[in-house]
């Protein structure tokens, strides 16, 4: 950032030198000024700094859009860490999400010319893949909360039964014993909480997924981004 701030001020220095000399043949050599040359020159001259102007302000949004992308795509290797180990430990009510943002579709034509054929497809895939796992991961959140209400729901129907059930039946009921035996028959069975397939392709892709970060894509976007 520091880097960027210095080439910043230098070229404000310097465009600012060229307005002063041209300023300055202004007031003191107004014939040259009206010279058809002098003219010309003007013209190159404006259009060269819009031309400069153009290409550092590209390049400094280019280098802002690689910071953005390492990033996001180190965030998102981490979360589909972390999502690979929580599948494989069980925790699947709460997986986390993979992207913040999604930002290779809008700064990627950036970088076309950086990165050959096969790195070009190793990001659009990891892309694609980790937007598939956010998707599934996201359904099988949603599943988790929804069957959540509803085992809620049953759960206090079933409770209801047994209390309208002991009121009018004559045989003696243990009340307490009973409303335990329901809710330790509910909390003993995951198999409601999370859809297999959902479960499989979240596997599968995770599976599929290459670290970016630490090929020559990922050093090619530092040293884009200064940052190698």
């Amino acid at each position: 950032m520091e880097n960027i701030k210095n080439k910043w001020s230098w070229n404000i220095l310097t465009i600012g030198f060229l307005f002063a000399f041209i300023w300055y043949l202004f007031k003191f050599n107004f014939s040259l000024i009206n010279s058809v040359a002098f003219s010309s020159f003007s013209t190159l001259l404006v259009g060269g700094i819009a031309i400069y102007l153009y290409l550092i302000q590209k390049k400094d949004t280019k280098i802002q859009a690689a910071r953005v992308l390492l990033l996001e795509i180190r965030t998102a290797e981490e979360r589909i860490s972390q999502i690979k180990e929580e599948v494989q430990d069980g925790l699947l009510h709460d997986l986390p999400s993979v992207f913040p943002t999604k930002s290779w579709k809008i700064y990627s034509n950036l970088f076309v010319s950086d990165f050959d054929q096969d790195e070009l497809r190793s990001i659009s895939l990891f892309y694609d893949y980790c937007e598939l796992i956010e998707d599934f991961a996201k359904r099988n959140n949603d599943f988790f909360w929804v069957t959540t209400e509803e085992r809620a729901r049953i759960i206090q129907q079933k409770l209801a039964d047994l209390v309208i059930h002991s009121q009018t039946t004559e045989e003696s009921i243990d009340l307490d014993l009973a409303k335990q035996k329901i809710l330790d028959a509910f909390a003993n069975d995951s198999y409601l909480y999370s859809p297999q397939k959902t479960i499989n392709e979240i596997k599968k892709y995770s599976e599929k997924i290459n670290a970016i970060t630490t090929t020559s894509v990922g050093i090619k976007l530092k040293k884009i981004a200064n940052m190698y």
